[in-house]
């Protein structure tokens, strides 16, 4: 739902509530001060002019296992724009939703379960209003690394560009999760790479079958695992 240009959450969405978010406020302060220890960097003038294109709503797609760095990539390359993140209805949404806030990120709720076609309208909405989304194209749940189609029609419909984006960490832990989350250490080097692709260059050539596999090629080609 969207009420006055703000993206409202469905109200079957889990959400934290007021005392929890302060209960909270401590990892948040952690967090942003772990975040400010990395040492980002690009490794080529393509990349880079890419990654700090600010001129147009983007729709950014990093893989899903490497969130933890993205709202500090917003935060020093993206300068002056707002970035709405696409996470889960679900109860692990919820403490994605914390996560988000704490890195400067805003979020709309909704998944394939839950309320999955709105959140899209909410993100278009977004997109022609001027800001940036994101979404991680292997979803919430995996599996790791197999794009899916909600970015490329998000790009579709709103025209927007889609940035391709992915992390390469000198020293992280990969958690035991689904995806093997990363979590780079402090102090730890992290280079950043992206690929701009136009929706003209997504859909004039390609199904939208065959588009979903060109993502997916060309952020793997991104990622060094």
């Amino acid at each position: 739902m969207n009420e006055g240009g703000k993206i409202v959450p469905a109200s079957s969405l889990k959400v934290h509530g007021f005392l929890w978010r302060m209960a909270l406020s401590p990892l948040g302060f952690l967090y942003r001060i772990w975040l400010l220890t990395l040492r980002m960097e690009t490794v080529s003038l393509d990349e880079d002019m890419d990654l700090k294109d600010v001129s147009e709503s983007t729709i950014i797609v990093p893989w899903h296992n490497r969130l933890f760095a993205a709202g500090e990539y917003v935060r020093r390359y993206r300068k002056g724009r707002t970035c709405y993140g696409l996470i889960s209805g679900s109860r692990d949404g919820a403490w994605l939703e914390s996560f988000y806030r704490w890195s400067g990120l805003r979020a709309v709720r909704g998944s394939r379960n839950k309320r999955g076609a709105g959140a899209l309208r909410d993100l278009a909405r977004l997109l022609r209003s001027g800001y940036d989304v994101g979404i991680t194209p292997d979803g919430s749940r995996g599996p790791c690394y197999e794009a899916k189609p909600g970015a490329l029609f998000l790009s579709k419909i709103s025209k927007a560009p889609i940035l391709l984006l992915s992390f390469e960490f000198s020293s992280a832990w990969r958690l035991s999760s689904w995806d093997g989350f990363y979590v780079p250490k402090p102090f730890s080097k992290v280079v950043v790479r992206g690929k701009k692709m136009s929706p003209e260059e997504l859909f004039a050539e390609h199904d939208p079958e065959e588009a979903v596999k060109v993502i997916d090629a060309e952020l793997m080609k991104l990622t060094k695992d």
